[in-house]
């Protein structure tokens, strides 16, 4: 059977996204009719979410993943039962702007490879959910200019179907974005980072759920990081492995600092903070012992 293409698939991981799920969907359903923007949403949550997608939802095509899937892992699940020539990915944990898809659809009338927005946190968040926040979006915090960027956050992407495919082995286990965009890069491609494209992150995993995704997501990143590199570099990487949060705790108040916003926010999720990243420091020197697979470059 032939399949028809379309201009755009939206992608939504959900993981334990109750609490935003509805808001989530209530912006996207209505923009998604099917034929030119179809809506596809990957859940694995075990929190109710599936039942507000049959009550509130019953058009939405929901696909079902194994509980113990990743977010990356439920974007490849996803993209890979679509068809459109664009694929955009985000997360139920984000609620997009009203007008983000014709945004999306606007920004890559170029020759980029990819587009990417900037995230910004729910103004009632809570201090978990600014601890999260920070580790995971300080780098897309407004105000950022337009411009092309070595990275985008996949919670807030698009990409062309073409270039994906061409580096489907990246991919094909999990969207772990630094990797995806490492091989695009590569390709001689180009990632842009469009202001004006805004999803705001809700209330989203708990403290010991998030722990445990730096963990397994730093794991990935250092595996990553060592599979083609020499055993020296991995050495070294392995020496400089305790100053690592540090170094991101650093990077992630100077951004802040420097944009003179949430600065209050910062020093009372702190804590918090400094827990995230260790657990994500944890994981990544584990992934620099163990190696990457070379046999499934991601």
């Amino acid at each position: 059977m032939t399949v028809t293409p379309c201009r755009l698939s939206v992608v939504v991981a959900s993981n334990n996204a109750r609490a935003s799920i509805a808001e989530c969907l209530s912006i996207l359903a209505p923009r998604c009719d099917g034929r030119d923007v179809e809506l596809v949403v990957v859940d694995n949550s075990t929190d109710g979410t599936d039942g507000i997608l049959r009550r509130d939802f019953p058009t939405v095509r929901a696909i079902a993943a194994p509980s113990r899937a990743l977010i990356p892992e439920l974007w490849t699940i996803g993209i890979q039962q679509t068809r459109g020539e664009l694929v955009a990915i985000t997360t139920a944990h984000c609620v997009p702007h009203k007008d983000w898809v014709p945004r999306i659809l606007e920004a890559l009338r170029g020759d980029e490879a990819a587009v990417g927005g900037a995230i910004e946190n729910d103004p009632s968040a809570g201090l978990v959910e600014w601890a999260i926040y920070f580790c995971r979006y300080s780098g897309f915090m407004l105000p950022l200019p337009r411009a092309i960027v070595p990275e985008i956050a996949g919670d807030n992407a698009c990409y062309r179907r073409a270039p994906l495919d061409r580096c489907r082995d990246a991919w094909s286990d999990g969207f772990f974005e630094p990797a995806v965009h490492a091989r695009l890069r590569s390709a001689g491609l180009r990632l842009l980072f469009e202001p004006g494209i805004v999803v705001f992150h809700k209330k989203s995993f708990g403290v010991v759920s998030f722990v445990t995704q730096r963990f397994l997501h730093g794991m990935e990143f250092g595996r990553d990081r060592v599979a083609r590199c020499s055993a020296v570099r991995r050495l070294i990487y392995i020496g400089l492995a305790p100053a690592i949060p540090a170094v991101l705790l650093a990077r992630i108040a100077r951004r802040v600092l420097g944009k003179r916003r949430h600065r209050a926010a910062l020093l009372r999720c702190a804590p918090l903070l400094l827990l995230f990243l260790l657990a994500w420091s944890f994981g990544e020197s584990i992934g620099y012992l163990r190696g990457g697979r070379v046999e499934a470059p991601r």
